[in-house]
């Protein structure tokens, strides 16, 4: 098994912590996960992305295609749908994304993370109702363990982990 993944967005969307907490996971699970983040150079609002590698063996951290592909703006939509698998799933944040994808993939996803964060009072959750709605192409890791691992990641802050794990469950029984 080897899943390779792309995730992209606007800094302070959360695009890293999503991709560390499915290493996590993926890595308590007996897999092998890789984790290769990218930036930009601006201090705040630049473009964020990792590439999340997760694989019965060791394999590179660098996705030559992406199996699942997170975008949640249209700049990481136009600079990198082009690195999709031809049977791969794109999901694209239909909150931020008016642009139809040009790539050819074996399903496209529209997904209002932002207006689904908002049902729930914060629109900072929207990482975690994309990471729930994410957990639907990776069946071989479960909902209860990313569960545990969003918890942890708050554990700082044990205020908003109720939130944040129903945000992880709206996303993902979202059903469009």
């Amino acid at each position: 098994m080897k899943q390779e993944m792309l995730f992209s967005g606007i800094g302070g969307q959360g695009i890293m912590m999503l991709g560390e907490i499915l290493c996590n996971v993926a890595g308590a699970a007996g897999y092998k996960a890789t984790f290769a983040p990218f930036y930009g150079q601006e201090k705040r609002g630049g473009r964020t992305m990792c590439h999340v590698v997760i694989a019965d063996g060791m394999e590179s951290p660098i996705i030559s295609e992406a199996k699942v592909m997170l975008v949640m703006d249209e700049k990481s939509l136009a600079d990198f749908q082009h690195m999709m698998a031809a049977d791969g799933t794109l999901i694209v944040n239909s909150s931020m994304i008016a642009l139809e994808p040009a790539c050819t993939c074996g399903a496209v996803k529209k997904v209002p993370f932002y207006e689904l964060a908002a049902e729930l009072g914060n629109s900072k959750t929207a990482n975690m109702v994309a990471l729930g709605y994410l957990m639907r192409y990776l069946p071989f890791l479960s909902l209860e363990a990313v569960a545990g691992e969003v918890k942890e990641a708050f554990k700082a802050k044990p205020k908003v982990v109720p939130l944040n794990v129903k945000a992880l469950e709206l996303g993902y029984g979202y059903e469009k």
